[in-house]
């Protein structure tokens, strides 16, 4: 219950989060409406709020996901994490996590992107909380567990970025290795597991959009969202949900 409240209360942030950074490499970040430049967010983040709606309150033009989407997955994800887990230090790593991984995957879906913003500054976050929860935990032995996962998967998609780089960017390769950090803590299982799953995943949805003529044959899918569900899946299934 707490952790489904938490993931309520975060969902106003996140869908700033998604509206500002949901642009192109390159561009400004999006302060404005579209439809009529209402300036809808300001420069720091715990100062704006965006109403569940998706939608600008003077035009009532669209400026993000549909309307409840986002508090939602966060809450949902964020419960279903808290129920997993239990009150062990471990708990507010992931819950960090599944936190971010909300915008990187609506982010990702509108503009196939993962901003470094969100992705690189969490690496610092998350490892000082899975530190602290080994050494509280008394099993510091688990932070090989995370340096190894992390590493895995981070290079691993590298390389897959090298050989393929039409359908993977760097972007899903530092957000691989970021959920590979996590999942090191159940162990490197778990992290080939969540990066199988992920291709899994994807190659099933873009097997159901290419028979429905939904998309094309040489069409692109963001892999970020598939990375983010193949991970939780593990990390739920891991912990016993």
């Amino acid at each position: 219950m707490i952790g489904t409240a938490g993931g309520a209360l975060a969902a106003p942030w996140l869908r700033v989060l998604v509206f500002r950074l949901s642009v192109r490499s390159g561009e400004p970040d999006r302060t404005r409406c579209p439809g009529c430049a209402t300036v809808l967010v300001s420069g720091r983040l715990w100062r704006s709020l965006l109403s569940p709606s998706g939608r600008c309150p003077r035009c009532r033009s669209r400026i993000g996901p549909s309307a409840g989407v986002v508090e939602c997955i966060a809450a949902a994800l964020t419960g279903a994490v808290a129920g997993a887990i239990g009150p062990r230090p471990e708990l507010l790593a992931f819950a960090f996590l599944a936190l971010l991984a909300v915008p990187l995957a609506f982010i990702d879906v509108a503009v196939h992107r993962l901003p470094d913003r969100l992705t690189l500054r969490a690496y610092p976050i998350l490892a000082g909380l899975l530190a602290v929860a080994a050494l509280v935990s008394g099993e510091p032995h688990r932070l090989l567990g995370v340096l190894a996962g992390g590493a895995v998967a981070g290079l691993g998609y590298l390389a897959l970025v090298l050989i393929r780089p039409d359908q993977l960017g760097l972007g899903d390769a530092k957000l691989a290795g970021l959920l590979g950090l996590a999942l090191g803590w159940w162990g490197l299982s778990a992290v080939v597991l969540a990066c199988a799953l992920a291709f899994v995943l994807s190659g099933i949805l873009g097997l159901a959009l290419l028979l429905t003529r939904r998309v094309k044959l040489d069409s692109a899918l963001p892999l970020g969202p598939f990375l983010v569900a193949g991970a939780f899946a593990v990390l739920l299934g891991t912990t016993g949900w």
